[in-house]
């Protein structure tokens, strides 16, 4: 007698089913198009010792082999973070090695945050394949910083204070994430604490994650202070790389030039869109106590994810003085960008009219970059219309994802586009090209 349907056994299913085969399925896709790039010559470079020893690998290699430096009229490597270059000393590496290391790390943390996230599979791909992640194939903080960024969203996510308190741990040693992490931190902790029954175990994690925060600033100055003599050396030194507080100069530019500034605008109308997501939420939170509307229940990871964008925009806004430079680094390339992209493509779709409100604010917001009256970095004003028109399309299908109709090819046809985007990034920065 045949089995019933509701006995049957399952099919198992295929293996790029999954969020570890996705990253597989994404590495063979990658070695595919790599191969072929570069047997066609489109590109030249390939990551190797002498090829990697570029850009801010100088000044990690440097405290890595000598330890800190400090100039009060100069630049000087006291302007980053200690645990990277020390992590890099204790492996006992070279550039390739450390870039090959620091791969295999974000291919991990990735799989287990998407497994986490449950981030359709699709999505999944689509996600690996942000251009930005050149930067977790070289010798940079990328990598380590995504891994402990990674165990601070799990944490909050899973309800896990050790994982909680070792990612920002992590984090606040490999980057000056103290800044971006604590306005974050006491928003997540103001929404969290209104929820039903949530009043302590808000507030036990924002005391332990800003005591841990100002450890990481003590442990950074003390280090400092020892072998410069100066604790402050890392807040000093900015001023030199300009990152100082300054009002931001119209119209924006972008140092990378036109092969980057497409990103770093993203970057920018994925922040505004978090600054109004954060102060929509900030006005139900006062509904709230009112007593007039609760509050949504929107989960603390998201919470603190919307606010790490928003710091990332305002510090960039606020210390670049209108520069985007490594605005899309900062922020596509963490998995803060999938935890919100993610939350995104899992909310009811929405009729098709409404997307006509953030393409609308989309081209209002490129004005920014001068687009309607000066053009930029050599276009004229038509070919920069075109330009930022294009932006704004590939803003859409991300925005629009989860109703596209054609949503394999769209999600295929985006992601061959950024690996190549990607592969001929990193190509330029290993020639030494500007594209930070």
């Amino acid at each position: 007698m045949p089995a019933s349907p509701a006995l049957a056994p399952l099919a198992p299913r295929p293996w790029y089913q999954n969020a570890a085969g996705v990253v597989a399925l994404h590495l063979l896709l990658l070695a595919a198009l790599t191969s072929a790039l570069y047997a066609f010559g489109l590109i030249r470079y390939l990551p190797a010792d002498d090829t990697l020893l570029r850009w801010d690998v100088l000044w990690y290699d440097q405290i890595r082999q000598g330890g800190y430096q400090y100039s009060p009229d100069n630049l000087s490597n006291a302007a980053f973070f200690p645990l990277f270059p020390y992590f890099w000393r204790f492996t006992g590496l070279g550039p390739l090695g450390m870039g090959l290391l620091n791969a295999g790390i974000f291919l991990v943390a990735a799989t287990w945050l998407a497994h986490r996230l449950r981030v359709p599979l699709r999505l999944q791909l689509l996600w690996l394949s942000t251009p930005c992640f050149l930067f977790m194939v070289v010798p940079y903080t990328e990598a380590l910083f995504f891994a402990f960024a990674a165990l601070v969203v799990a944490g909050v996510q899973r309800r896990q204070l050790v994982w909680w308190l070792l990612g920002l741990l992590g984090c606040g040693l490999t980057r000056s994430a103290s800044t971006m992490f604590t306005p974050a931190l006491l928003f997540m902790v103001l929404l969290w604490a209104t929820q039903p029954g949530q009043l302590r175990r808000a507030l036990l994690w924002g005391a332990t994650g800003l005591l841990t925060l100002a450890l990481t600033v003590g442990m950074v100055a003390y280090i400092q202070w020892q072998q410069v003599g100066e604790p402050f050396a890392f807040a000093l030194s900015q001023k030199h790389w300009g990152h100082f507080l300054q009002w931001p100069r119209l119209y924006f530019n972008d140092p990378s030039g036109a092969n980057v500034l497409w990103l770093d605008a993203t970057a920018l109308w994925w922040g505004v869109a978090a600054i109004g997501a954060c102060c929509w939420l900030a006005w139900r939170w006062l509904q709230q106590v009112r007593g007039r509307q609760p509050l949504p229940a929107v989960p603390p990871e998201v919470v603190f994810s919307l606010g790490y964008c928003v710091c990332v925009c305002l510090f960039i806004l606020a210390y670049q003085g209108g520069s985007m430079w490594n605005f899309a680094r900062y922020m596509l390339a963490t998995p803060f960008f999938l935890v919100v992209l993610n939350y995104v493509a899992a909310q009811p779709a929405w009729p098709w009219r409404r997307y006509l409100l953030p393409a609308g604010g989309a081209l209002l917001l490129w004005q920014v970059f001068g687009i309607y009256t000066e053009g930029f970095d050599g276009f004229t004003t038509p070919q920069a219309l075109w330009y930022f028109g294009l932006v704004t399309a590939y803003l859409l299908v991300y925005v629009a994802w989860r109703q596209l109709r054609w949503q394999r090819e769209a999600t295929m046809l985006l992601y061959v586009f950024n690996l190549v985007v990607m592969l001929h990034l990193l190509d330029g920065w290993l020639q030494f090209y500007v594209v930070q």
